[in-house]
């Protein structure tokens, strides 16, 4: 009789949704939940972050308003320096000054003791 030996176990490092996804980590580092309407910089957010790629998901606002999550389409499709120079250059928007927003790449996990309802 044979033994059979499995393949020693690797690490996949991917998030799937019929294509690779690339997550980047927002921290506005101030509140923007207070400015949400049509000319408010939630909306100025989202049109420049549009601008820098394909938008697959956006996570709620944490950490009292200050952070957000984005799935963009695409591995390594949204150039972090880039998408902060841009953020940053919006300025004060609706009273809400982004110039000091920082984005960070990041990987789809949660931690257990930081879930989100």
């Amino acid at each position: 009789m044979t033994t059979k030996v499995n393949p020693a176990a690797v690490t996949n490092n991917f998030e799937s949704f019929g294509r690779d996804i690339q997550f980047i980590t927002i921290d506005y580092t101030v509140a923007v939940n207070g400015s949400a309407g049509p000319l408010g910089a939630q909306n100025a957010i989202r049109n420049t972050l549009m601008t820098e790629g394909t938008i697959v998901a956006m996570g709620p606002l944490l950490d009292s308003n200050t952070q957000q999550t984005v799935a963009f389409e695409g591995a390594d499709s949204v150039n972090v320096t880039t998408m902060q120079a841009s953020l940053r250059a919006l300025g004060t928007v609706d009273g809400v000054n982004l110039s000091s927003t920082e984005v960070h790449a990041t990987k789809l996990g949660i931690l257990d003791t930081a879930l989100v309802s």
